[in-house]
């Protein structure tokens, strides 16, 4: 079977939050963390911080619909991303909403056969190490690249240089998986690197057909 993404790719690097899972409770937790650190780093009330940070992300807006990551917000608030960092780790509780997906272990397993794994996100090592964990796929992947790898959120044309210098290769080699367009994807479609939307789990599903590597 031909490969829709051309017949060099070697390094699948997935985003994490909302690609690899969904779940609207740990994002609300990470929004609320986010809503803490504003308050307690600008001597406000949980509602002005709030408040603050929505404006924020609607000024950093350029594109109706297309609202950058809290971590970027949050830096351009002035607040140090090692604070954010710090703040997810005691205030985010994957473990109580994730467990195993044994179909996406399946699916990764299927995968990392082929080629190898990575995930950037813009979370921190630990939370991002501690989701995978739960959701029993993180022995899957070659590298986490997490926030503290450049302190540069996605997305960002250096930190993703870098990620590439790190990981090796030519463009051609790379498909990047993730689900905001804006944020995961845009950088390396401007490199000439294949990408994957997804929306649903069932996307991710479709990945070895589309890679033509299907069993």
């Amino acid at each position: 079977m031909v490969s829709a993404f051309g017949k060099d790719i070697r390094s699948l690097v997935f985003d994490l939050d909302g690609t690899l899972y969904n779940c609207q409770e740990i994002g609300e937790q990470i929004q609320q963390a986010a809503v803490s650190l504003v308050a307690e780093s600008h001597g406000l009330s949980l509602a002005q911080a709030r408040r603050v940070l929505q404006d924020a992300r609607h000024m950093l807006t350029e594109t109706p619909g297309e609202y950058p990551p809290l971590s970027r917000t949050c830096l351009e608030l002035g607040i140090d991303l090692r604070d954010f960092v710090r703040v997810l780790e005691e205030s985010v509780h994957p473990e109580k909403y994730l467990q195993p997906d044994d179909n996406l272990a399946t699916l990764l397993r299927f995968l990392q056969e082929r080629y190898t794994l990575y995930v950037y996100t813009n979370n921190g090592f630990f939370l991002a190490s501690k989701i995978l964990a739960l959701l029993g796929i993180e022995e899957f992947f070659h590298h986490i690249y997490s926030l503290e790898f450049t302190w540069r959120p996605k997305p960002d044309a250096e930190a993703l240089q870098r990620l590439l210098g790190e990981i090796g290769g030519v463009p051609e080699s790379f498909l990047f998986v993730g689900d905001r367009y804006h944020v995961d994807l845009r950088e390396p479609v401007k490199l000439g690197i294949a990408v994957f939307p997804v929306t649903t789990s069932a996307d991710l599903m479709r990945l070895p057909s589309l890679l033509g590597v299907t069993s």
